[in-house]
This record gives structure tokens, C-alpha cells and sequence, in this order.
């Protein structure tokens, strides 16, 4: 079977991106195909990775990009991978310009679909006011009056980061609480008030938060919150899932330290395989993707496959 490229790169996300330097830097050849939808678009800075840290998301991607010009191997594709389907050999994959390619490897670096709450203002104050990660956002709203929406068992993980951060914290459960009167003798000890009535909507200039609205009650001033996404997460694709990748209960693949999923020559990596969401894990999980892919390629050439 006639291969197009070795590799098929889903994404083109910080994980995509960092599989593809992996993969350039032993001259392997690999398309990565993006549709142009990052999660990060709202934001106007990523943190926390270091030479890096307040960037503008798209200048990341631009730099990214720029660092694999010279990798002659590397190709891009503006778009969306329709389908891939695993052959006798390899596999192969419909493009959206309706094109076919062929490939040995795939990797599927396509990231997550957040899922917003469904009233006014919150797609606007995504990225700006409302955030999902303390060590991306929480620095710029120290001592800031916080909430926290969520009502799910990752409530009391994720609760004393914010509350470091806040000059004072409300819990918003959007709805009756799912935790018992322990967890609320924490958020009493902690001066953590709870609302469990539904949330209405937000009330917002330009991009800044000033209160957040409730059904039966006066709104609650607020200048940033925090959301914690409804389990399991949603993927960007269901590419993964129609190949036979495994995901766990949290809505991730299943891989191992080098991105390999249950499926042969199928790798995955960044936001679709861990619940730890930054710029510099997704990073690091695509460099080893790309690596796992390398690793399998050499191995298949060497021995003769």
C-alpha cells in the first residue's frame, strides 16, 4: 500500500503542534489538519508556561508553526478530517476538501468541546470573566470576589484553589447541592458560602463580570467565577470512538506514557486524554505522542515490517 504521509496529526493545538516538532525533528513525514477552532480563542494570554507565560494564545500557535517551517516533512492542511478508516495497512482518511490521504499512524490531538452554561452572558464572559483553570487565569483575579459553579464529585478538588485565590468565595451548585452535610461543614469552616438556587444568567460590561443572576433571588456581585465542566467531558471528534478507542469515565482515551490508545498505530494526547487542561501538559502530552508514533515507525522499519 502506497502511503501518502506517516502520519496523520488531528489538531494542531499546542498537543498537535508538539507532536508534529517530535516527529520532524527524526524527518518523519506527517500532516497535521486543523480546523480552526481552538479552545483557548476567548482568551487573550495563556499562562503558566515558562518564556511563554501571558502570550497571546494565537501568537503561541504562530511561533509553534514557525518552529516547524524548517522541518521539511511537516505539512499542514486547513480543515477537517471527515473520517478515518483503518485499512489492511495503515490507515486512510477522508479530508474536507474531499481529498483521501493515507497513512501508517494516527494521532488524535483534537482536544475537547466545552459545553456552556445555557443563559445570557456566559459564552460572552468565556475566557474574560469566567474561566475554567486557577493557574491559567486565577494570578490576574487575585483577591478578587470569586464563585465557583459546580456540583459534581471534582467540587472539593478543585475548591481550595480557588478559595486561596479569593477575597471571599461563593459555591454556585446551580441547582440542590450533591454533596452531604460534611462537605458543607468544609465550606462553613472555610467561609465559603453556598447557593443552590439555578443561575439566571450574568451581568456583564464589555468583558468584565458584575454580578451573577439568580431565579428567585437578588443577583450576587461577582467579579470572576470559575466553571467546572459537567462530566464526562465532550471530544471535538468522534474519530477516536468510530476507530474502537477505549475512553474512561471521565470521557478521556485510555493511552499509555507514550500516547497510545487500545487501537493499533492510534495515538492520542492533550486536553482528549487527561483532566489536567493547560497549554504546556497539552504540550508535553503531544511530544510524547509524537514520540510513541516515532518509536512504532522506526520499530516496524527496523525489524522489517
Amino acid at each position: 500500500m502506497k502511503f501518502d504521509y506517516e502520519v496523520l496529526i488531528i489538531g494542531g493545538g499546542p498537543a498537535g503542534l508538539s507532536a508534529a516538532l517530535s516527529l520532524g525533528r527524526m524527518s518523519r513525514t506527517a500532516l497535521v489538519c486543523d480546523d480552526s477552532r481552538p479552545r483557548n480563542a476567548p482568551s487573550s494570554h495563556l499562562n503558566n508556561f515558562p518564556t511563554r507565560d501571558g502570550i497571546h494564545p494565537a501568537e503561541w500557535r504562530r511561533l509553534a508553526k514557525k518552529d516547524l517551517e524548517k522541518y521539511q516533512t511537516i505539512r499542514f492542511f486547513e480543515g477537517s478530517v471527515l473520517s478515518v478508516e483503518k485499512a489492511v495497512s495503515g490507515f486512510s482518511a477522508e479530508l474536507s476538501s474531499g481529498i483521501r490521504v493515507r497513512f501508517k499512524k494516527v494521532i488524535l490531538a483534537y482536544g475537547v468541546e466545552d459545553t456552556f452554561l445555557p443563559v445570557p452572558g456566559f459564552r460572552e464572559l468565556w475566557g474574560k470573566s469566567i474561566f475554567h483553570c486557577p493557574y491559567c487565569h486565577g494570578f490576574e483575579i487575585r483577591g478578587s470576589r470569586l464563585g465557583f459553579i459546580s456540583n459534581s464529585e471534582m467540587t472539593f478538588h478543585m475548591l481550595p484553589l480557588i478559595n486561596a485565590l479569593a477575597s471571599d468565595l461563593i459555591l454556585f451548585t446551580n441547582g440542590k447541592a450533591e454533596f452531604g452535610e460534611e462537605e458543607k461543614s468544609i465550606l462553613i469552616k472555610n467561609n465559603v458560602a453556598l447557593i443552590e438556587e439555578k443561575i439566571s444568567g450574568f451581568i456583564f460590561e464589555g468583558e468584565q463580570l458584575k454580578a451573577v443572576s439568580l431565579e428567585n433571588s437578588e443577583p450576587k456581585e461577582r467579579q470572576a467565577v470559575f466553571f467546572q465542566p459537567t462530566l464526562p467531558f465532550s471530544l471535538k471528534s468522534r474519530i477516536g470512538e468510530s476507530l474502537g478507542c477505549e475512553k474512561n469515565q471521565f470521557g478521556f482515551y485510555k493511552v499509555n506514557e507514550r500516547g497510545a490508545t487500545n487501537v493499533d498505530g492510534v495515538f492520542a494526547c492533550g486536553d482528549n486524554v487527561s483532566p489536567a487542561h493547560s497549554v504546556l501538559l497539552a504540550a508535553a502530552s503531544g511530544t510524547m505522542a509524537g514520540i510513541g508514533a516515532v518509536s512504532a515507525l522506526l520499530g516496524e522499519e527496523f525489524n522489517g515490517n
